[in-house]
């Protein structure tokens, strides 16, 4: 074995032991291990990269980018037609996002991150209630979420 090929086992175990109780691996907590891997482990970025990516499959982790990148996919389609976006279909989302994340991110976290994910996208929340020609409803359950 070479010392390369040591050093790139350390590290597989580091991240292994890092995250031994988890599920999830948010952005920044994916950002610091990588970042251990090029100072610690003295390895390239790519390299250390392509090692957390087999210990994720190995210990089948959810990664926060991907979640994110799936749930963008499903608002994107629901706002596809029109550019709007229904209180139902933003509270199906924010389900779906809880789902996908396993439960590491609360409904809060998740109304919180699709909102901003709204507003970034330009895409505006659909009125809701007496909708009369559109001119009666209001857009209040989307005011009301937190930024």
């Amino acid at each position: 074995m070479d010392a390369e090929e040591d050093i790139g086992k350390k590290f597989a175990e580091y991240i292994k032991l890092q995250l031994f109780d988890e599920r999830f691996l948010s952005r920044d907590r994916e950002k610091k291990l990588l970042a251990e891997g090029v100072t610690r482990f003295d390895i390239s970025l790519d390299e250390a990269r392509a090692i957390l990516m087999d210990v994720a499959a190995d210990l089948d982790l959810i990664f926060e980018k991907d979640v994110d990148k799936l749930i963008r996919e499903i608002m994107q389609a629901f706002a596809a037609t029109d550019g709007y976006i229904s209180c139902s279909e933003f509270h199906h989302g924010v389900h779906i996002y809880k789902q996908l994340s396993a439960g590491h991110v609360g409904e809060g976290d998740a109304m919180r991150r699709l909102k901003q994910m709204m507003l970034d996208r330009d895409w505006k929340p659909r009125r809701q209630g007496l909708t009369i020609l559109s001119a009666i409803g209001t857009r209040k359950w989307f005011r009301e979420i937190p930024s």
